[in-house]
């Protein structure tokens, strides 16, 4: 073969490592979910080093006739070193690999990584063994280099990228085929690169750049993936923002409508007190209408009230709160409503948050009174607040009406309410929601059309959340 055709083949065949190196460095992983992403170090590691090998190889066979006789053999044993320490860290992938996928898999594929790198470290031990490091004795050292190393660690690590890709695809996620055709290539490279010698043929070289290709165009196809990731966080992000522009202007709005409303509703209440005590009411019927005016007055007044303290809440101080004390001083501010259900209360006696002890009070009387509202008389409602691994676990289910999913995805959503006219604002889960973000907590509502609503709030219990 001609000097130049072996030169362009090896110097593609390192440029193909380099760009594997270069496809995993370039990735952005620091915001990235994938449980993968802390291990392709390691790949890029190998795919640098192998092109650093086969470069370096090039310029052997380019040179080979200006090294000098006593130190060829020297020569060889480098480039055996080069390449061992190559398929090494393509081992180090293979076994970082096999710490994200299931447990009875990863056992079996690191115990065989183990098992590689024990026989291949007692062939070393045999080599260097040996004062006299001839030709034959280098060509069975590079044998076995090949075959553990370089078979073994492309064969593994080809073994675990795929079956992560399986575990994506049955989550539903469409790039989970190019994580298993990766592990195809490597399967394909570890063949041609540790069972075909090279002076097999002289079309070993080009079959193996071409394995190695296959490995570069499906790893860059299923780390596309990270990039994708970036754009929805990015999306998130903006998101988020123009839903806090809207709620703050929402804030805006609801301040000065509820300021507006007090002072006409403070002054007609008043009006409506002396023009009673001018003019004694004994007809029933006037009674009636009067009594209409001042609940429409008073309705109105508490819906100005949860306007305020939805737009402004108060700046209460976080401090150490007991949940347990909340939750009684949440049901005595509701026994006049609770008579009517059987409310059932489980809360461990010791339970502490750093929070807010009006605004967690706040929330317990909101949940419990839409679970009370959505319940029968006589209906039995559950409160649970337990600690579990490091959170507060606040569970609320009624066995009312339930919602159907449409309800459900607007349960937070500001002023909505299924309750008759009169009877609801559209506040109080959205407060909730507010109240729950603001102690950092998480808030989940299930519910089934006729089986109830069953509502989820995890709280961290660490103080330095709060920070």
């Amino acid at each position: 073969m001609s000097t130049f055709i072996v030169f362009n083949i090896y110097l593609f065949y390192g440029l193909v490592f380099f760009s594997i190196g270069c496809v995993v460095v370039f990735r952005n992983f620091k915001y990235s979910q994938l449980s993968i992403s802390p291990t392709l170090w390691a790949l890029a590691l190998f795919g640098f080093s192998h092109a650093f090998h086969e470069w370096s190889e090039l310029y052997v066979i380019l040179f080979e006739a200006d090294i000098q006789p006593q130190y060829q053999v020297l020569v060889e044993w480098l480039r055996l070193l080069k390449l061992a320490l190559s398929f090494a860290s393509l081992m180090i992938f293979a076994w970082l690999l096999f710490g994200i996928v299931p447990n009875t898999v990863a056992k079996v594929g690191r115990g065989l990584v183990v098992t590689i790198l024990l026989v291949y470290c007692m062939a070393v031990v045999h080599f260097s063994s040996s004062f006299n490091l001839s030709e034959d004795l280098f060509r069975e050292a590079a044998h076995y280099t090949r075959l553990l190393l370089g078979f073994g660690s492309a064969f593994l690590a080809g073994c675990g990228i795929a079956i992560y890709g399986y575990s994506l695809m049955k989550a539903e996620h469409e790039y989970g085929h190019y994580f298993i055709a990766t592990g195809i290539g490597l399967w394909i490279y570890g063949v041609m690169a540790g069972l075909v010698a090279t002076e097999l043929h002289v079309g070993v070289p080009v079959l193996r750049t071409l394995a190695s290709g296959l490995v570069l165009f499906t790893l860059f196809k299923a780390l596309k993936v990270f990039d994708i990731e970036r754009e929805k966080l990015t999306e998130a992000k903006l998101k988020r923002a123009l839903e806090a522009d809207k709620f703050k202007a929402i804030g805006r709005l609801a301040t000065g409508v509820a300021h507006e409303i007090n002072n006409p509703l403070a002054s007609s209440s008043l009006a409506l007190e002396l023009l009673e005590r001018k003019y004694p009411i004994t007809d029933s019927a006037q009674q009636e209408y009067v009594n209409r005016v001042r609940m429409g007055i008073s309705r109105a007044a508490d819906i100005s009230k949860e306007l305020l303290a939805y737009a402004r809440p108060r700046s209460e101080s976080f401090s150490t709160v007991n949940f347990a004390e909340v939750a009684q001083a949440a049901i005595r501010l509701l026994s006049h409503k609770r008579r009517d259900y059987q409310v059932v209360v489980d809360c461990e006696p010791n339970i502490q948050i750093n929070g807010q002890k009006i605004k967690l009070e706040e929330l317990l009387i909101n949940l419990l009174s839409n679970a009370m509202d959505a319940s029968d008389a006589g209906g039995k409602i559950l409160l649970t607040i337990k600690s579990q691994a490091g959170q507060i676990c606040l569970s609320l289910q009624d066995f009312g009406q339930g919602m159907d999913s449409e309800t459900l995805n607007r349960a937070t959503e500001l002023f909505f309410s299924t309750k008759p006219i009169g009877q609801g604002t559209g506040l109080g889960l959205a407060i909730c929601d507010a109240i729950v973000r603001a102690h950092h907590g998480e808030m989940a509502i299930r519910s089934e059309l006729g089986k109830g609503t069953q509502i989820d709030i995890h709280f961290p219990i660490d103080k330095d959340s709060y920070d």
